[in-house]
């Protein structure tokens, strides 16, 4: 049996993902070209500087009407495509892979019609909040497919030292709680501690935040910016095995599973993490990461002071992060069996 899809997406074909929507459809892409299934890719990153790929996706669309449609973007972006179709009866097997964590949440509110959403023949969510909503709604064919990694290395597991490492890794801007890893890190300085932590930042500067990021880091000694951790390379999971803990404090609207959390099972490093959209579906407080509220500066600044005061216990948090990660092999999550499920 031919089994051939159309992908529609962020997917910066060719070149080095630059955000989680990018990275997932690669991997994504590639995986699917393992078991058997080509793939045509309609790449909508920038699409502004090449509108013809509309053009492309609508003429692909009516020539490989038996190839199932793979829509793996925001949802913000396909939502008119999924009501035009509906409307004009288009019959083709869809899928809406699902990217972030808020479509369940705005598909309550009535900012996307259920019936709309509904259109798709299969709608892959990450986490099982998502999809109770949605299925409360009334919206068919949902299933969670949790976010995945290729997990080909793992480094080794190191331990605490006598100074405390935390790392963040991930977009750098305000709604990530950068903002507030810097106000925690002012408050144990204030109590003497500067000499027992560091922080250091890995990610890409959000525009328009960078000068203040950079002007607020220059007055802190125990704080730096390393740029960008390659984890293509089993290098850079060496590199990232060697911090004690992962902070996470996020409040950004389009959350979903962080694929910084799968990053952290691999290299065994504990995640301080906000109690806010799907994190806890993923992340258990104290077992393999330590949940704070969101917005509380004082709670941050309370956990990180406590993985410097008790280290045995985050060795343990340690072990456990890395008997968790082989879960979300993409091996293991992008499976035949999975394929056959949703028609592909």
């Amino acid at each position: 049996m031919k089994r051939e899809v159309i992908i529609v997406g962020w997917i910066r074909k060719g070149q080095p993902a630059d955000c989680g929507e990018t990275m997932k459809n690669q991997l994504m892409v590639r995986r699917l070209t393992e078991l058997g299934v080509r793939c045509r890719q309609m790449d909508f990153k920038d699409w502004k500087k090449h509108p013809w790929v509309i053009a492309d996706l609508l003429w692909t669309m009516v020539t490989h009407k038996d190839n199932t449609l793979i829509l793996s973007t925001s949802t913000i972006n396909i939502y008119p495509l999924l009501k035009l179709l509906k409307s004009i009866g288009w019959r083709q097997n869809v899928v809406h892979w699902v990217i972030g964590g808020s479509l369940g949440d705005k598909v309550t509110n009535g900012v996307f019609r259920a019936d709309v959403i509904g259109y798709a023949n299969h709608t892959l969510v990450e986490s099982g909040i998502m999809m109770d909503q949605l299925q409360k709604c009334g919206v068919k064919g949902v299933r969670q497919v949790p976010n995945f990694k290729p997990i080909t290395y793992y480094p080794k597991l190191s331990l605490c030292g006598p100074t405390t490492r935390f790392v963040f890794l991930s977009r750098i801007m305000s709604e990530k709680g950068c903002d507030y890893i810097i106000d925690a890190v002012k408050t144990l300085n204030t109590q003497g501690l500067k000499q027992s932590f560091t922080v250091d930042f890995y990610g890409k500067i959000d525009q328009g935040y960078d000068g203040r990021f950079m002007s607020e880091i220059e007055t802190l000694d125990n704080v730096s910016y390393r740029g960008f951790l390659n984890l293509r390379e089993n290098s850079g999971y060496d590199d990232l095995a060697k911090y004690d803990v992962m902070l996470f404090p996020t409040y950004w609207k389009g959350e979903g599973f962080a694929g910084i959390f799968i990053d952290s099972f691999i290299s065994g490093v504990p995640i301080i993490a906000s109690d806010w959209a799907h994190n806890t579906q993923f992340l258990k407080d104290n077992e393999n990461a330590m949940i704070v509220p969101v917005h509380d500066v004082n709670a941050l600044s309370e956990k990180m002071r406590y993985c410097m005061e008790n280290k045995d216990d985050v060795n343990r948090l340690k072990r456990n992060c890395r008997s968790e990660a082989s879960k979300y092999d993409i091996n293991n999550i992008i499976t035949k069996d999975l394929l056959t499920s949703i028609g592909v």
